[in-house]
């Protein structure tokens, strides 16, 4: 659901930056370094489970 999500604020920010006057190179630039961000998050997240699960085994 992260990916979906990420797209469409990707869009939206990169709408609002060309609205603002900044130009096609800066509104694509915001596109893919949020879509970049998300899919980034995607990716790390099963490290990010196994980290929680290793430091909670870690409590004894």
């Amino acid at each position: 659901m992260l990916i979906p999500v990420t797209l469409f604020v990707a869009a939206a920010l990169a709408v609002f930056s060309y609205s603002q006057g900044q130009g096609g190179p800066v509104a694509g630039l915001v596109f893919f370094g949020v879509l970049f961000v998300g899919v980034l998050i995607h990716v790390c997240d099963p490290l990010i489970q196994k980290g929680k699960a290793l430091r909670a085994g870690s409590k004894d």
